[in-house]
């Protein structure tokens, strides 16, 4: 039997990259600066995400104080902290298996939605400025990959991957939304501490898998594809 041919589209934030972590950081250095406006900005990013929405927080910060600033903060903090504090749990150990299950290339890509210089000066901080990177202008994946699907259920990938044709895809997400209208042949893994995930996920969300962690999507990524 020919072996499927298979993607996998992992996402940045709060899935590989400690984002909350990032935020915070830099949230301390700005109350330093100026006594309020970080805890204010910090709030406001928390909020915007327990409501699935996005506050730009990088873009904002490099409005007001200009790239050069900003850049030098960002720098400081990585230096003092390190690099590895900015993966999360099991990260390192899931990159690893993205790179075993590549055969022909790289089968493997960053999906992630975002500001294009900020992403990729994430991906710099934990060293996979290499890594493909496929960004989206919305945080509603699910509808993207479908855009992919082929009549007879196989995908066509985009450029920025090569243009391959695949028989699946495996998709790793820290939002539900990311979710919505993803074809059944693609395989859903929403990594979420959320204690209501289950009873939150839409009856009409096909093969999304609810854990807690990379430790786990890795469990099921190794039983279902190796």
């Amino acid at each position: 039997m020919k072996p499927k041919r298979i993607v996998q589209l992992i996402d940045l934030d709060r899935t590989l990259f400690d984002t909350s972590r990032f935020a915070k950081l830099i949230t301390d250095e700005i109350n330093r600066l100026h006594p309020g406006m970080g805890t204010e900005l910090d709030r406001r990013f928390e909020e915007a995400y327990k409501n699935e929405e996005t506050f730009f927080l990088l873009r904002y910060l490099r409005h007001e104080m200009g790239d050069e600033d900003f850049e030098q903060l960002v720098t400081r903090i990585v230096e003092r902290e390190g690099k590895d504090v900015f993966l999360l749990p099991g990260a390192k150990e899931r990159l690893l298996l993205a790179d075993e299950l590549s055969t022909d290339g790289p089968s493997w890509a960053i999906f992630t939605y975002g500001d294009e210089i900020d992403q990729r000066m994430k991906l710099r901080i934990i060293g996979l400025e290499r890594a493909l990177l496929l960004l989206t202008d919305t945080p509603d994946k699910g509808p993207v990959i479908r855009s992919w699907l082929n009549e007879e259920g196989t995908f066509t990938l985009p450029e920025i991957l090569g243009n391959k044709v695949v028989d699946s895809i495996t998709f790793e997400d820290d939002k539900l939304r990311a979710f919505t209208d993803l074809p059944a042949q693609a395989l859903g893994i929403w990594i979420t501490n959320d204690p209501d995930a289950k009873k939150r996920m839409p009856a009409d969300v096909q093969n999304v898998h609810v854990v807690p962690d990379l430790y786990h999507s890795i469990e099921i990524i190794t039983h279902l594809l190796i």
